[in-house]
């Protein structure tokens, strides 16, 4: 049991280690004005696929049409805000 104990209190450590490391650079960008950056997956897409448990005759694979409309809703966007002009 002490070898199991030692190992769970260096991955607690190491856990530890790598929080107060992302605290303090966090807390020097504050410092500078910046906002961290959330890492991370990010927007996800729908594919239509579902789950695991649908039809495969009724799937959709339209990836690349849903990656435009996202794109054009978000210049859409931009340009009600004013941020982007008119090409």
């Amino acid at each position: 049991m002490e070898i199991m104990d030692k190992i769970s209190d260096f991955f607690e450590d190491r856990r530890r280690a790598k929080y107060k490391r992302t605290r303090e650079k966090n807390d020097r960008l504050r410092a500078k004005g910046k906002t961290p950056v959330k890492k991370g997956w990010g927007t996800m897409v729908n594919t239509g696929t579902g789950g695991i448990n649908r039809d495969p005759s009724t799937r959709v694979y339209d990836v690349a049409q849903q990656q435009k409309n996202i794109s054009e809703e978000q210049e859409i966007k931009e340009r009600r805000s004013g941020e982007v002009k008119r090409k």
